[in-house]
């Protein structure tokens, strides 16, 4: 009975983690240059964060849009880069020893 509410406990911690969008991509969506835009920086958001490793992420591509839609092309590229590059920041401050001063 146990291991079954430590799974359940697990699967909602994940949903709740997978809806929390950082309030710096919040805003960039909503001042976002179009909806086309928005939607690719998101999906290549969500895509960067997986591709470093975020076990709470999975990649989102609609490949039509990107080879047919410059916006959601550029929003994604951007949304991939941004992303990934911040979960490997995050990433390997969580490895760091406790002991050691962080430095940025």
């Amino acid at each position: 009975m146990r291991f079954f509410t430590w799974i359940i406990m697990g699967i909602l911690g994940i949903a709740a983690l997978s809806g929390c969008a950082p309030k710096g991509e919040q805003v960039m969506i909503q001042n976002a240059k179009s909806s086309d835009y928005a939607t690719g920086y998101g999906d290549g958001c969500e895509s960067g964060r997986a591709d470093a490793g975020s076990v709470t992420s999975m990649a989102q591509k609609d490949g039509e849009k990107y080879q047919n839609n410059s916006q959601y092309k550029e929003g994604w590229d951007t949304g991939f880069r941004e992303c990934k590059f911040r979960e490997l920041q995050v990433s390997k401050l969580s490895k760091r020893d406790p002991k050691k001063p962080v430095r940025f």
